[in-house]
């Protein structure tokens, strides 16, 4: 079923970005899991019965977004002369949807209570010392082979979202000392990110190209804190020694990792505390380590305005 439904978004919006369609496509194959079906059209001739069925099983007003966003997606793929007019009902039962969904996002974001989501991934900074430690007794003391190399990568990936909140474009990155490149060039891809090692100054270098909000702020060099270099290093030479394709992140057998697949990794890497993690969570702990949103509420309450008021007009640097 998946290859139907990404064939279908291929032959008619070919020009979609790979990530976009890859999420549509995972969406789209779960609701018509979830509702036992294989025929794609029952997405506009049964949208009533999708929304009942989507919120019943998803209870996260965001799961339910993402459900919703790639459903209209895949009718503007179905529509032909003779279902014009059903579809476009369709299209507009969606628009209407989402549009309810939005608000109720807002509404829940403005209070600053976390997800049911964000309470099970949320992690303090004891449990992300014991994971980090774990993680790095995993690690062979020689690594011969991808299976062993992937023991240090679980290890890497932890420590590199624990000092640099990046998304899981990370996963579309490539790996190289900086001599072995020139900056300015990479600078110009639209493809890959790039992690780089930079010897002289012994520290470490992320370059965006490839990013959810590449469009508004450009390809950017970002500083990886976290002395991370001397780790990088460990890792760059163990690859090395197994693989010359210089992708930053490879499975246990020795390929590219995929985004969801780097997503599903780090969820599991809570698993040596008994913990469930998620990139998106991460974020929100980095933020919410920064800002103390209870002294910025206080304020804001005794300015009359909101606390998104107080930090985008009125907080100067």
């Amino acid at each position: 079923m998946n290859i139907v439904i990404e064939n279908k978004f291929l032959e008619k919006n070919p020009n979609l970005k790979e990530i976009t369609r890859k999420s549509y496509v995972s969406n789209i194959y779960k609701l018509m899991s979830l509702l036992n079906s294989t025929d794609l059209d029952i997405l506009y001739k049964d949208y009533e019965n999708i929304f009942k069925s989507v919120r019943k099983e998803y209870t996260e007003n965001n799961s339910q977004a993402n459900k919703y966003t790639a459903c209209k997606a895949m009718i503007r793929c179905l529509i032909t002369k003779t279902n014009k007019k059903q579809t476009n009902k369709a299209l507009e039962a969606y628009k209407v949807e989402l549009a309810l969904l939005k608000n109720k996002i807002d509404a829940r974001l403005a209070t600053h209570i976390k997800t049911e989501h964000e309470v099970k991934t949320w992690i303090t900074e004891e449990d992300e010392k014991k994971i980090s430690e774990l993680l790095l007794a995993e690690v062979p003391p020689i690594i011969d082979s991808f299976k062993e190399l992937s023991k240090l990568r679980d290890y890497v990936i932890f420590t590199f979202y624990k000092n640099l909140s990046t998304r899981t474009e990370l996963a579309d990155s490539k790996f190289y000392y900086d001599d072995e490149v020139d900056i300015d060039k990479l600078l110009k891809d639209d493809i890959f990110n790039y992690v780089i090692l930079k010897k002289k100054e012994k520290k470490v270098i992320y370059i965006l190209n490839n990013y959810k909000t590449v469009k508004r702020y450009g390809h950017v060099i970002i500083d990886v804190k976290g002395d991370m270099y001397d780790l990088l290093v460990k890792y760059k030479e163990n690859m090395k020694k197994l693989t010359d394709d210089n992708y930053f992140l490879i499975t246990s057998i020795g390929k590219k990792m995929p985004r969801m697949t780097l997503s599903t990794t780090y969820v599991n890497l809570g698993n040596v505390i008994g913990r469930k993690l998620s990139i998106r969570t991460a974020r929100h702990i980095k933020v919410t380590n920064n800002i103390n949103i209870q002294k910025v509420t206080d304020l804001a309450t005794e300015m009359s305005h909101d606390p998104t008021t107080a930090l985008s007009i009125y907080a100067k640097k």
